[in-house]
């Protein structure tokens, strides 16, 4: 919508058009009556300013799959504020299709989506909110704290946290969540909300952002007949009372449910079986001979029809067809955006012969004063835009005429406008960090994995307690560096791996509705995380090294540096892993295949490596680790003494001393480096890793 040539609306925001080098967003808030005022009433119950009512148009809607297979063809439809649309059809029909079409989640093979007159593009996206069939909710977190969250998220920093939580509070209300609000969502394994509370939590999440079109996939499937007819009432009201416009699919209602919407789409093969109003769904049946019995569900009996034979398919997409046309003409309104077609119609109506037509020689209609402001691209011939029927006086058409033509230039174009993020990178990092600790802490920090590195810790301290600093036990001190390096990076490596593909699907989802940069997410988790994953290996340390034979209190943290740098750096590699690979079996296969070849080339199990084979020392990571922790170990403290009966080391032949310097024992075991190389190579590992999975989530994985 153009105010004037430099001013335009952006959101739930006023923005004045800036140059492109100038990022600066000047913010214009405004009353509900459209007139600008630099001061919001204190003490607003709705924090955020309410967005413009939307009118969803969608016209001519064709999607063919990669497979070929054509799932919609040429479906049309208008939902106008305070409205509820609902999309019913047979399983496989394309309903879900179409939700994700009028999301601009699917590319269309042709037709064309509007809200208002501004056609669909990615500052109207946001706008929208989408709310999924699948419940996808972080489990240990409680509903409350989900929504806290996301209003932390999703609003505006210019609101303080006092308004978000009001605005939360208000949502819970109007959903009635007041009862469940600090029960955990849960999941198949931890009982928390109930089907009905999590499709209603799904819906908060997304009423968060006071959109105004929602898109709702299925909210009432596993629901009872109860829960259905509460959700969908409070999907009633809330159209009704805030304007909103709701695009709902659904199965197969009950007779109450489907008696709340306003119009009805049913699609039969990919087409349109019906569109129009609810309550004249059984007299366009009736029409074609097919007329239902008394206290019957019309929605089951719809359905029956649609499902029927493929003659009385055709019967009712021909006969939908027809009162389509002629529900448009009633209407006045285009939902079929070519010139020729238009002009065409307008011949026939007219009887007139007269061939010299242009696409700016428009149908008027004197008594509803509406026109179409379709029109061909004088440029390219082939290349139509398209815009629904507005109102207007029979005088103003030559100015509508240009406003439209600025305004597709403006609306069709996101060069000249920069998205500004609800909230800034810190608010976003510093939120995203909060909640990946909170939600990452019960499963980290489980009691089973507190009670298993215990006793581990214990064991390994008995196992190996108070070696003796001689060349007979030096293979024992090896093995406790070598099993405590190769454990915690399976423990790091193989957690990241079983962790992430539930957490991707919630990114996913909050990544497609705008929430935040996947920048701040991504370095938030590696920080938030960050005391989860060190925390259990320094209990381990902490308990088994004492018992080792502990020498010095700098050998000791120094060994448990480079035990978390390793541990760190496994993270990082599940998570790669993790990130490039959907299919769980697989990143696990991957994964074995590494660990297992980073453990076999780590310079403990093998030292006597073919030549040919020797590159592969290179990529372990507990290589490094390994040779670090020697030589720390054998560095500092009592020398190891030499076996006066017949040592492996050639050094105890010829010194008099009886020690075996720690570079001979390094060296021992292979390829060595310095220590300070080892440690940058380690941190080479971290940042590469990190990098790489960065890069998938960025390029690869990026949500559809």
């Amino acid at each position: 919508m153009i105010i004037s040539k430099d001013l335009f609306l952006l959101g739930d925001q006023d923005y004045l058009r800036l140059p492109k080098d100038d990022k600066r967003p000047r913010k214009i808030e405004r009353l509900d009556n459209g007139v600008a005022n630099p001061q919001e009433p204190p003490g607003c119950m709705h924090p955020l300013p309410a967005h413009r009512p939307i009118e969803l148009t969608f016209t001519n809607l064709t999607v063919t799959l990669d497979d070929k297979r054509q799932v919609l063809r040429n479906i049309s439809g208008v939902v106008k504020p305070g409205q509820v649309l609902a999309v019913m059809g047979p399983s496989g029909c394309g309903k879900t299709t179409l939700l994700n079409c009028l999301s601009g989640r699917t590319k269309l093979d042709s037709g064309c989506i509007h809200l208002n007159r501004e056609r669909l593009n990615k500052r109207c996206k946001r706008r929208i909110c989408y709310v999924l069939q699948q419940d996808v909710f972080f489990p240990d977190l409680t509903l409350r704290q989900t929504l806290e969250y996301a209003a932390l998220l999703r609003l505006p920093d210019s609101l303080s946290r006092s308004q978000k939580m009001q605005y939360v509070d208000h949502i819970i209300d109007v959903l009635d969540l007041n009862n469940c609000q600090d029960t955990i969502i849960g999941d198949y394994m931890k009982r928390g909300l109930s089907g009905g509370e999590k499709k209603r939590a799904n819906i908060a999440c997304e009423l968060l952002t006071n959109p105004a079109l929602m898109l709702l996939d299925e909210p009432t499937t596993g629901l009872d007949s109860h829960s259905a007819y509460k959700l969908m009432m409070s999907l009633k009201k809330y159209a009704e009372k805030e304007g909103k416009t709701i695009v709902v699919t659904v199965h197969q209602p009950s007779s109450q449910i489907f008696h709340m919407f306003d119009k009805l789409l049913l699609i039969c093969n990919g087409q349109t079986a019906y569109f129009g109003d609810i309550n004249k769904v059984v007299n366009f049946f009736s029409g074609i001979g097919m007329t239902i019995a008394p206290h019957y569900n019309p929605a089951d009996f719809i359905l029956e029809q649609v499902k029927g034979t493929e003659e009385m398919k055709q019967k009712i997409i021909a006969a939908a067809k027809r009162a389509q046309d002629d529900y448009y003409h009633q209407e006045l309104l285009n939902l079929n955006c070519t010139c020729d077609k238009y002009l065409n119609n307008y011949r026939h109506n007219h009887n007139n012969s007269n061939d010299n037509y242009n696409c700016q020689s428009w149908p008027i209609n004197a008594a509803n004063g509406h026109i179409c402001t379709a029109f061909s691209d004088s440029s390219t011939d082939s290349n139509e835009k398209c815009y629904t029927a507005i109102t207007v006086n029979e005088d103003e058409v030559r100015t509508l005429w240009l406003d439209s033509q600025s305004h597709s230039s403006t609306s069709t174009s996101d060069e000249d406008f920069t998205w500004q993020w609800p909230t800034s990178f810190w608010t976003q990092f510093k939120v995203l960090s909060q909640r990946n600790f909170q939600e990452a802490r019960p499963q980290m920090l489980s009691t089973l994995n507190w009670v298993q590195t215990i006793a581990l810790g214990l064991l390994a301290g008995l196992l190996w307690f108070q070696l003796p600093r001689t060349e007979q036990s030096l293979h024992n001190i090896q093995g406790w560096m070598f099993f405590s390096t190769t454990y915690w990076m399976l423990f790091a490596h193989f957690g990241t791996l079983s962790s992430f593909p539930p957490e991707r699907e919630v990114i996913n989802k909050e990544r497609q509705s705008g929430a935040y940069r996947l920048s701040a997410y991504y370095l938030a988790k590696m920080v938030g995380e960050l005391p989860l994953t060190i925390t259990l290996p320094a209990v381990y340390h902490l308990i088994s090294y004492p018992m080792l034979g502990m020498h010095s209190f700098s050998t000791f943290f120094t060994l448990l540096l480079f035990l978390l740098l390793n541990t760190i750096v496994a993270q990082s590699v599940g998570f790669f892993v993790g990130a490039f690979c959907m299919d769980m079996q697989v990143s696990i296969t991957i994964s074995a295949l590494y660990t297992l070849a980073t453990q076999l080339f780590g310079g403990y199990l093998a030292t006597n490596i073919p030549s040919w084979l020797q590159w592969m020392q290179y990529l372990s990571m507990v290589h490094y680790a390994y040779q670090n922790m020697q030589i720390v170990e054998f560095s500092d403290g009592e020398l190891i003494k030499c076996d006066p009966v017949k040592s492996r080391y050639t050094v105890c032949d010829n010194s008099t001393s009886g020690v075996i310097p720690a570079s001979d024992i390094v060296n021992a075991q292979g390829a060595s480096f310095p220590l300070w190389l080892n440690t940058v190579i380690l941190f080479g590992f971290l940042i590469v890793f990190r990098l790489l999975g960065y890069l998938v989530l960025r390029f690869i994985r990026k949500p559809k």
